[in-house]
C-alpha cells in the first residue's frame, strides 16, 4: 500500500499536451499580471528599482576583481575630530573641554 492518498496514473500523450498547454497558459497569466502591476503601481516600480539596485550591487561585489584593494577594513573611516574628549587625569573637570577645574 502506498503512502500517498492519490495514485499517479500513467498519462496519455493527449493528457500530457493538455497539461503542458495549461502550464504555459498559467505562466503567461502570471507574467501578464506582473507586468500589469508594474505598469499601474508606482509602489511596485519603486520596489523593483530598489531590488534592481541591490542585485546590481551584489553582482558587482561578487565579480569585482579588485575587491581586496577597495575595502581594507577601517581605511574607509575618516574621522574629522575625536568622538570623545581625551581623558585628562584624576583632577580634570567634568564640564566642557575648555572649562577649568580651579575655582578661585
Amino acid at each position: 500500500m502506498s503512502i500517498s492518498p492519490l495514485h499517479a496514473r500513467p498519462a496519455s500523450p493527449e493528457q500530457e499536451r493538455r497539461r503542458a498547454r495549461l502550464v504555459l497558459l498559467l505562466v503567461m497569466i502570471g507574467i501578464a499580471a506582473s507586468l500589469l502591476a508594474y505598469a499601474i503601481s508606482p509602489a511596485v516600480r519603486h520596489a523593483v528599482g530598489h531590488a534592481a539596485h541591490s542585485v546590481k550591487h551584489a553582482v558587482t561585489h561578487v565579480f569585482d576583481p579588485d575587491a581586496g584593494k577597495h575595502h581594507t577594513g577601517t581605511a574607509a573611516l575618516h574621522l574629522v575630530a575625536p568622538l570623545h574628549a581625551p581623558h585628562r587625569g584624576a583632577g580634570a573637570s567634568h564640564g566642557h573641554a575648555g572649562s577649568s577645574a580651579k575655582t578661585g
